[in-house]
């Protein structure tokens, strides 16, 4: 374990430095940012996932942050897609209906709004996912976690293409 911490240290000792680097890929590495406190939120039958997390979001003035897993089962949920490849993303929804494992729910709170992938699967569909939507009903159980961070906030702005990107705030 001490072995791969220290191969893969510098790489998050660059990542945390302060700014924004850009990189021969033109990837935009925000540093800078710091975990300044854990929120684990379990939902129980009938809560309303993502509808939970904008609660919790605003209710603990979450402004820059990660929903870092969400595990658990829901009995119905709505999500969507892009299903094009072109300039201007184009989103199919779906709701889907009967238990449902979430095998796992991410991503990035900027400005306090999240923006959130999930995956999850059923036995005749197998695994399946994309952008949670509101309305995604627990069946048993829904563990998440959500980081708050302290340093320099980001926020989302639509590029020249109208695409909300993240950028320092």
């Amino acid at each position: 374990m001490t072995a791969k911490w220290l191969a893969v240290a510098p790489l998050f000792l660059s990542l945390a430095s302060p700014g924004t680097a850009q990189t021969s890929s033109s990837a935009k590495v925000f540093g800078g940012a710091r975990i300044d406190e854990v929120y684990r939120i379990r939902l129980d039958r009938d809560d309303l996932v993502l509808e939970s997390i904008l609660s919790t979001i605003k209710k603990y003035n979450i402004q820059d942050g990660a929903v870092l897993t969400g595990v658990g089962s829901v009995s119905e949920c709505t999500y969507h897609w892009v299903s094009t490849t072109g300039e201007k993303a184009v989103d199919k929804y779906t709701t889907i209906k009967g238990p449902t494992e979430l095998l796992n729910m991410d991503g990035i709170i900027a400005a306090g709004e999240p923006h959130l992938h999930m995956t999850m699967s059923q036995p005749d569909k197998g695994a399946f996912g994309g952008h949670i939507e509101n309305g995604c009903k627990v069946l048993y159980r829904v563990e998440v976690t959500i980081a708050k961070f302290a340093g320099t906030p980001l926020e989302r702005k639509p590029n020249s293409a109208g695409i909300p990107v993240m950028q320092p705030k």
